[in-house]
């Protein structure tokens, strides 16, 4: 264990500003979630919304399974899965930054070769990323009580969030020990961390919700999943350290599995490889590697962001056909509730569309999302061709507007493509059930057309003015005003005007009669704007800048 304090010491060092930052985001988030409800509903207010959440799968799909009215149960049933999202990727990149990122930048090797133990890397990243989780996590809790929410029932949200924070960690080294670049295997750890957030919505949109719509018992898939286990907990219910607690129990025997494969993994693989070993380049290239229409670098651009647009389109599919599966139970499941559906209808003709409808609409805002993340991944993918091979591309006859442009094309590709292939599988899975929605399913894709345009902008308009912020500020600017739609309307009407500030609150309803698109067209010329100025931009910058 030689070196492992000195490694641990530079560790923390190195994250420091990280830390802070996910702290802001995630304490921050329950602190203004806390006291927005507290603020703005009162315990009337607060039962009507925990009803209406109860009454409707979408809601249930995005938020979780309520478990009582209080204000703590309240602003946890509203925040935690997001929370807990946060916590799996800030720990998931944490553990593949120090791991894998350190092996292939070098700084692995050269630690190596000094008087350093043989587990001094490993153990000293295990408890750098177990002192930064203990930080969010205490930090979080002391938010809470702070606020007045109690003490027990705090500190187990605490350790909700810590434990799947360790589980993320965990799968964060087994995915760089497993693929042979830190950007598959972030690529890998966000898909497993994505799949949680999933399983656990399909389990309490198929809940089973009491008679008087106050709490929900969630179906066995949310058992599935680490951030289920946590939403199970129910912190701030009743009798907070009840049987409800014993779902946190998961955490330790996966803590337990997943960390013997970080140790068995670890013992046998040698510095640098992967279990997945990196596939050797063919011999000749593709005549389509070259193809470059109008000085449009096409086929270089769509070999390097083919395996990435193969994946999205997959996760489209794979969201399309749950949607499919599970639109069916639903209704069957309303059917048996007479009451209940007749109270989701009347929700229903207030907002438009039924309940089916709202379900694939909430699975399609989620679809957006990650639609949009595809697209700007493609464009900021970009930053580091330009950085690794600029000088010889630009060496070629390759225009620099044409270099943007091939990626900003290959990134509306995918984005679109992701869509559709949500709405094919969506509409083949619903065929036998109900053909009718095929063009209901359309429309409510289409929606997000928009979105995917804004972040293509954003994203070409990072890499043209910002180079140097390209591999945070997008995924800030996407994830943060995402999450800015989602919880505003918890803060009150005193911060209304935060909703608007997001892209997400002008998306267009589809279910309604007469849906308003003057925001969609809005951020379809906003969007035309910042490309024209990015390709003014980067044709004049600086290569190297």
């Amino acid at each position: 264990m030689t070196g492992t304090g000195l490694l641990l010491a530079a560790a923390l060092r190195r994250d420091r500003l990280t830390v802070v930052l996910w702290v802001l985001a995630i304490a921050g988030l329950w602190a203004a979630g806390v006291g927005g409800v507290g603020a703005a509903l009162d315990e009337s207010a607060r039962r009507g919304l925990v009803a209406l959440l109860a009454a409707q799968p979408a809601l249930l799909l995005v938020r979780g399974a309520p478990a009582g009215v209080g204000l703590g149960a309240v602003v946890f049933v509203s925040t935690f899965a997001f929370l807990a999202m946060m916590t799996a990727f800030m720990m998931t990149f944490f553990a593949v930054r120090h791991a894998r990122g350190d092996e292939d930048a070098g700084r692995a090797e050269l630690v190596r070769g000094t008087a350093v133990g043989r587990w001094a890397p490993l153990v000293s990243t295990l408890l750098a990323g177990a002192i930064e989780l203990l930080v969010v996590s205490g930090a979080t809790f002391a938010a809470s009580v702070a606020l007045g929410l109690p003490a027990a029932g705090s500190l187990l949200l605490a350790a909700a969030l810590a434990g799947v924070g360790v589980t993320a960690m965990l799968v964060g080294l087994i995915a760089g020990q497993v693929f042979p670049t830190s950007r598959a295997a972030n690529g890998a750890a966000s898909v497993v961390v994505g799949a949680w957030f999933f399983v656990r919505g399909i389990g309490d949109a198929l809940g089973e919700p009491s008679a008087d719509l106050t709490r929900v018992v969630s179906a066995w898939p949310s058992w599935a999943s680490p951030i289920g286990w946590g939403t199970l907990a129910h912190p701030f219910a009743d009798e907070p350290w009840s049987p409800d607690g014993t779902p946190l129990l998961l955490f330790v025997a996966a803590a337990v599995v997943l960390g013997a494969i970080v140790v068995a993994l670890e013992a046998r693989r040698e510095l640098g490889r992967s279990l997945v070993p990196e596939r050797p380049g063919r011999a000749s290239g593709s005549a389509l590697l070259g193809w470059r229409p109008a000085g449009w670098p096409v086929g270089l651009t769509g070999r390097l962001l083919l395996g990435a647009g193969i994946a999205w389109a997959l996760v489209g599919i794979v969201l399309g056909v749950m949607a499919g599966r599970v639109v069916p139970l639903i209704a069957t499941g309303l059917d048996d509730n007479p009451a209940l559906r007749a109270f989701i209808e009347q929700l229903g003709a207030e907002g438009g569309g039924d309940t089916e409808a709202t379900f694939i609409t909430a699975l399609a805002g989620m679809l957006g999302v990650i639609a949009c993340a595809g697209a700007m991944q493609a464009v900021l993918r970009l930053r580091h061709e330009e950085q690794a091979h600029g000088e010889l591309v630009l060496a070629t006859p390759v225009q620099r507007s044409g270099w943007l442009g091939s990626h900003l094309l290959l990134g509306a590709l995918i984005g679109v493509g992701t869509l559709a292939a949500f709405t094919v599988a969506t509409g083949a899975s619903l065929a036998a059930s109900d053909a009718a929605r095929w063009g209901q399913v359309v429309a409510i894709a289409g929606t997000h057309l928009p979105l995917v345009a804004i972040y293509l902008a954003v994203a070409a308009a990072l890499v043209a003015f910002l180079p140097s912020t390209v591999t945070w500020l997008g995924w800030v600017l996407l994830i943060g005003l995402m999450l800015v739609g989602e919880f505003a309307p918890l803060l009150g009407d005193a911060w209304a005007w935060i909703e608007r500030a997001s892209p997400f609150h002008w998306v267009a309803n589809p279910l309604a009669d007469d849906p308003d698109w003057t925001g969609s067209w809005w951020l379809v010329a906003i969007a035309a704007g910042l490309l024209a100025a990015a390709v003014l931009r980067f044709r004049h910058r600086d290569a190297l800048v």
